[in-house]
Parts: C-alpha cells; structure tokens; sequence
C-alpha cells in the first residue's frame, strides 16, 4: 500500500479506533459532565499522551519491550483503576457546583488520564498491527514518521475533543442544584463502570 491509499488507511483506522466508546470515554464523559468541560480538559489530554507513548512505541517497533515489561503496566493499569474509584468517591459526595480547580487537581486528572491508556498494553499491539498494512516500517522516513505520530495525536486529539464537546453541550442542560447532584451521582457510577472494566481486562 502506497501514497494517498497508505494515509487515508492510517487515517481511517486511527478514527474508528479512537472513537469506538470504552471506559476511558466512560469516564471522560463522566469527567465532563460532573465538572465541566474545561475543568476535563487535562483528563482528555492525559488519555491522548498515553495513546501516544504506545503509538511512538509501536513505530519503534518495542511491541515486544511492553509485552516482556507486562508486570509493570499491569501495576499502572491498578493505579489508574485505584485512581478512577477515588475519583468516583469524590464525584458522589461533591457538592452540587464545581469548585475551581487547584494546579494539583489539573495534573491528578492529567495523570488519571494517561493511566487509563498507559495500563492497557494491547494499544502497542494494536497500533503494530495497523501501521505496517500502511507503511514500510523497516524502511519509514522522517516525513512518514512525522506524519503518523503528528496525525494520531491530531486525530486522538480531535475525537476526544468531540466527546468533551457534547457532554458539554448536555451538561448544559443541567440547571438545579438538585439535578447536578444526580449528575454527579451517575458521573461516579459511569466512573466506577469503566474502572471495573479497566480492571476486567487481562
């Protein structure tokens, strides 16, 4: 496959797989709609910067590096699934309007994020499997290596940016203080799903 068939493959496949719902749009979702879409933003972007490692990774062709170092990412994916329980705890005994966040509460939900992505090893297996039916990968130039790390960002970015979007949008709709604590009560609910799927996962 080469040329414009090889980049709308990648571009292709990339979308539908950032896009399909899982618990990390579970619990983005959740993060947007208890919080609002700003306050989420570093959950968002942490979710994007793991998918990035494993993508870096798996043009570096260190498929085999994450499976031999599975121990590691397995004690990862439990921090983020012990992290998303807290997280829920906090969501439903919040009060009925969000507070500003503090610096720490930015990079707990930027961490959070990345947990959720970093935890989940198959993502390099994924990639791995993707990327050599689009390029050469023994024999990648810097434009096709630029081109697939810049534009799975890109696309990551923009589809986790559409989520945000319309939690946003319905959490505007939400207008009580009675109603925002029965947001945040699902909130944990959906936070606590995707944690529990996260920890399903072998």
């Amino acid at each position: 496959m080469t040329g414009w068939d090889a980049v709308w493959f990648f571009i292709i496949s990339f979308t539908i797989a950032a896009a399909l719902p899982g618990a990390g749009q579970g619990a983005l979702i959740a993060q947007v709609m208890s919080r609002g879409g700003r306050n989420a933003a570093p959950f968002a972007i942490g979710m994007v910067s793991g998918n990035f490692l494993w993508l870096t990774a798996a043009v570096l062709g260190l498929s085999q590096l994450a499976v031999r170092f599975e121990p590691v990412f397995i004690a990862v994916k439990w921090l983020g699934v012990c992290y998303l329980i807290f997280l829920a705890f906090k969501l439903w005994n919040a009060g009925a309007m969000p507070s500003v966040p503090r610096e720490a509460d930015k990079a707990q939900g930027f961490l959070s994020g990345a947990f959720l992505t970093i935890g989940n090893p198959k993502a390099v297996v994924f990639f791995g499997a993707i990327l050599p039916h689009a390029f050469d990968m023994g024999a990648l130039s810097l434009q096709q290596l630029s081109f697939i790390l810049i534009g799975g960002v890109s696309i990551d970015l923009a589809v986790q940016t559409v989520y945000v979007l319309v939690a946003e949008r319905a959490r505007r709709l939400v207008q009580s203080e009675r109603h925002m604590r029965i947001v945040n009560r699902c909130s944990a609910g959906i936070i606590t799903g995707s944690a529990v799927m996260i920890a399903s996962r072998t």
